[in-house]
């Protein structure tokens, strides 16, 4: 499994993968998410139906810059 690369809006490093479990014959869907409550911004990658996509997708994001 790939590792989880920093959050590409706030840098912070704890970027953690979420499970919600499938229920009544459903699959389970994962998530990267920025953790708030430890400090982060609270950024999600968006729900996949595997593990490998759902880091996949958080880590090709790129940092947010903005113009002053």
């Amino acid at each position: 499994m790939q590792k989880i690369r920093e959050c590409p809006h706030c840098a912070f490093p704890g970027a953690v993968l979420i499970t919600i479990p499938g229920r009544d014959g459903f699959r389970d869907r994962y998530a990267v998410r920025c953790p708030y409550d430890d400090g982060g911004c609270g950024a999600e990658g968006g729900w996949r139906h595997y593990k490998e996509e759902a880091i996949e997708a958080w880590n090709e994001r790129r940092r947010v810059y903005r113009e002053p």
